[in-house]
Protein backbone atom coordinates (compact mmCIF):
# COMPACT_ATOMS: atom_id res chain seq x y z
CA UNK A 1 0.00 0.00 0.00
CA UNK A 2 1.72 3.74 -0.91
CA UNK A 3 1.75 6.08 1.91
CA UNK A 4 -1.00 8.25 0.18
CA UNK A 5 -3.54 5.21 0.25
CA UNK A 6 -2.56 3.73 3.94
CA UNK A 7 -2.76 8.21 4.87
CA UNK A 8 -6.14 7.50 2.94
CA UNK A 9 -7.55 4.18 4.26
CA UNK A 10 -6.67 5.95 8.32
CA UNK A 11 -8.37 8.76 7.27
CA UNK A 12 -11.44 7.18 5.75
CA UNK A 13 -11.81 4.84 8.90
CA UNK A 14 -11.55 8.01 11.72
CA UNK A 15 -14.75 9.68 9.76
CA UNK A 16 -16.28 6.57 9.51
CA UNK A 17 -16.14 6.11 12.67
CA UNK A 18 -17.22 9.93 13.38
CA UNK A 19 -19.89 9.30 10.93
CA UNK A 20 -21.47 5.86 13.32
CA UNK A 21 -21.50 8.20 16.57
CA UNK A 22 -23.25 10.89 14.89
CA UNK A 23 -25.70 9.31 13.34
CA UNK A 24 -26.22 6.93 16.77
CA UNK A 25 -29.46 7.18 18.66
CA UNK A 26 -28.75 9.66 21.25
CA UNK A 27 -31.78 9.34 23.39
CA UNK A 28 -31.88 6.42 25.20
CA UNK A 29 -33.70 6.85 28.15
CA UNK A 30 -31.11 7.23 30.65
CA UNK A 31 -30.47 3.82 30.42
CA UNK A 32 -27.11 4.17 29.02
CA UNK A 33 -24.47 6.98 29.13
CA UNK A 34 -23.74 6.50 25.46
CA UNK A 35 -26.67 4.99 23.33
CA UNK A 36 -25.41 2.66 21.26
CA UNK A 37 -25.10 -1.36 22.44
CA UNK A 38 -21.21 -0.90 20.81
CA UNK A 39 -20.84 1.35 23.59
CA UNK A 40 -20.78 -0.12 27.08
CA UNK A 41 -18.17 -1.00 28.45
CA UNK A 42 -19.69 -3.11 31.39
CA UNK A 43 -21.92 -5.61 31.09
CA UNK A 44 -25.23 -5.41 30.63
CA UNK A 45 -28.27 -8.44 30.32
CA UNK A 46 -31.24 -9.03 28.53
CA UNK A 47 -33.12 -6.62 31.20
CA UNK A 48 -31.27 -3.39 30.55
CA UNK A 49 -30.88 -4.20 26.55
CA UNK A 50 -34.85 -4.34 26.39
CA UNK A 51 -35.17 -0.99 28.22
CA UNK A 52 -32.32 0.29 25.98
CA UNK A 53 -34.79 -0.71 22.90
CA UNK A 54 -37.90 0.26 24.64
CA UNK A 55 -36.39 3.88 25.22
CA UNK A 56 -35.76 4.18 21.19
CA UNK A 57 -37.89 6.28 18.83
CA UNK A 58 -39.11 4.18 15.47
CA UNK A 59 -37.06 7.10 14.03
CA UNK A 60 -34.19 6.05 16.55
CA UNK A 61 -34.33 2.11 16.13
CA UNK A 62 -34.68 2.59 12.13
CA UNK A 63 -31.50 5.04 11.94
CA UNK A 64 -29.74 2.61 14.16
CA UNK A 65 -30.59 -0.58 12.07
CA UNK A 66 -30.21 0.92 8.42
CA UNK A 67 -27.44 3.64 8.78
CA UNK A 68 -25.58 3.06 11.88
CA UNK A 69 -25.39 -0.65 11.41
CA UNK A 70 -24.41 -0.63 7.44
CA UNK A 71 -21.96 2.11 8.52
CA UNK A 72 -20.64 -0.78 11.07
CA UNK A 73 -20.27 -3.24 7.87
CA UNK A 74 -17.80 -1.18 6.38
CA UNK A 75 -15.46 0.35 9.49
CA UNK A 76 -14.33 -3.21 10.95
CA UNK A 77 -12.75 -4.14 7.61
CA UNK A 78 -11.07 -0.90 7.12
CA UNK A 79 -9.93 -0.43 10.40
CA UNK A 80 -8.47 -4.02 10.08
CA UNK A 81 -6.75 -3.13 6.56
CA UNK A 82 -5.23 0.05 8.53
CA UNK A 83 -4.05 -1.72 11.56
CA UNK A 84 -2.40 -4.50 9.25
CA UNK A 85 -0.59 -1.91 7.24
CA UNK A 86 0.58 -0.05 10.12
CA UNK A 87 1.78 -2.98 12.06
CA UNK A 88 3.62 -4.04 8.54
CA UNK A 89 5.05 -0.62 8.33
CA UNK A 90 6.46 -0.44 11.73
CA UNK A 91 6.82 -3.64 13.24
CA UNK A 92 8.82 -6.80 13.25
CA UNK A 93 8.23 -8.97 11.33
CA UNK A 94 7.08 -11.48 13.64
CA UNK A 95 5.24 -9.06 15.52
CA UNK A 96 3.55 -7.60 12.70
CA UNK A 97 2.36 -10.60 12.00
CA UNK A 98 0.84 -11.66 15.39
CA UNK A 99 -0.32 -8.19 16.03
CA UNK A 100 -2.25 -8.53 11.94
CA UNK A 101 -4.09 -12.06 13.70
CA UNK A 102 -4.61 -10.64 16.42
CA UNK A 103 -6.64 -7.50 14.56
CA UNK A 104 -8.52 -9.97 12.00
CA UNK A 105 -9.51 -11.90 15.35
CA UNK A 106 -11.00 -8.45 16.65
CA UNK A 107 -12.99 -7.81 13.40
CA UNK A 108 -14.44 -11.01 13.50
CA UNK A 109 -15.22 -10.41 17.07
CA UNK A 110 -16.77 -6.85 15.67
CA UNK A 111 -19.08 -8.76 13.35
CA UNK A 112 -20.49 -11.20 15.65
CA UNK A 113 -21.35 -8.30 17.96
CA UNK A 114 -23.05 -6.83 15.13
CA UNK A 115 -25.27 -9.71 14.10
CA UNK A 116 -26.05 -10.17 17.64
CA UNK A 117 -26.90 -6.58 17.92
CA UNK A 118 -28.77 -6.71 14.83
CA UNK A 119 -30.71 -9.69 16.21
CA UNK A 120 -31.83 -7.70 19.18
CA UNK A 121 -32.84 -4.76 17.02
CA UNK A 122 -35.33 -6.49 14.38
CA UNK A 123 -37.20 -8.01 17.90
CA UNK A 124 -36.58 -5.87 20.68
CA UNK A 125 -38.99 -7.23 22.84
CA UNK A 126 -38.96 -11.39 21.77
CA UNK A 127 -35.05 -12.15 21.30
CA UNK A 128 -33.82 -14.57 23.83
CA UNK A 129 -31.74 -13.67 27.05
CA UNK A 130 -28.61 -15.26 26.12
CA UNK A 131 -28.62 -12.58 22.81
CA UNK A 132 -27.72 -9.77 25.22
CA UNK A 133 -25.39 -11.45 27.46
CA UNK A 134 -23.20 -12.74 24.57
CA UNK A 135 -23.58 -9.22 22.63
CA UNK A 136 -22.41 -7.70 25.90
CA UNK A 137 -19.69 -10.11 26.32
CA UNK A 138 -18.52 -9.45 22.31
CA UNK A 139 -18.59 -5.54 22.98
CA UNK A 140 -16.72 -6.17 26.30
CA UNK A 141 -13.64 -8.73 24.32
CA UNK A 142 -14.13 -5.84 21.40
CA UNK A 143 -12.72 -2.70 23.88
CA UNK A 144 -10.42 -5.35 25.06
CA UNK A 145 -8.84 -6.52 21.71
CA UNK A 146 -8.95 -2.48 19.89
CA UNK A 147 -6.90 -1.28 23.45
CA UNK A 148 -4.51 -3.78 22.93
CA UNK A 149 -4.54 -3.14 19.16
CA UNK A 150 -4.33 0.61 20.02
CA UNK A 151 -2.15 0.54 22.79
CA UNK A 152 0.56 -1.46 20.32
CA UNK A 153 0.04 1.03 17.53
CA UNK A 154 0.91 3.56 19.94
CA UNK A 155 4.09 2.71 20.88
CA UNK A 156 5.15 1.78 17.21
CA UNK A 157 3.79 4.50 15.57
CA UNK A 158 5.96 6.42 19.13
CA UNK A 159 9.03 4.38 18.46
CA UNK A 160 9.15 4.96 14.65
CA UNK A 161 8.64 8.72 15.44
CA UNK A 162 11.79 8.52 17.90
CA UNK A 163 14.17 6.30 15.23
CA UNK A 164 16.48 8.54 13.56
CA UNK A 165 16.30 8.97 10.00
Amino acid sequence: MTDAAFRAAAVTAALLFVAMIVTSPMGCGGVWTLCTFDAPHLPYGAGTARAYLAALSDGALWRYLWIVQALDLIFPALLCITLREAFERWAPEALARRLSKLAVFETGVDYLENALIRAMLKNPDGFADVIATATSLMTLLKWLLLALLFGALARLWLGQRRAPR
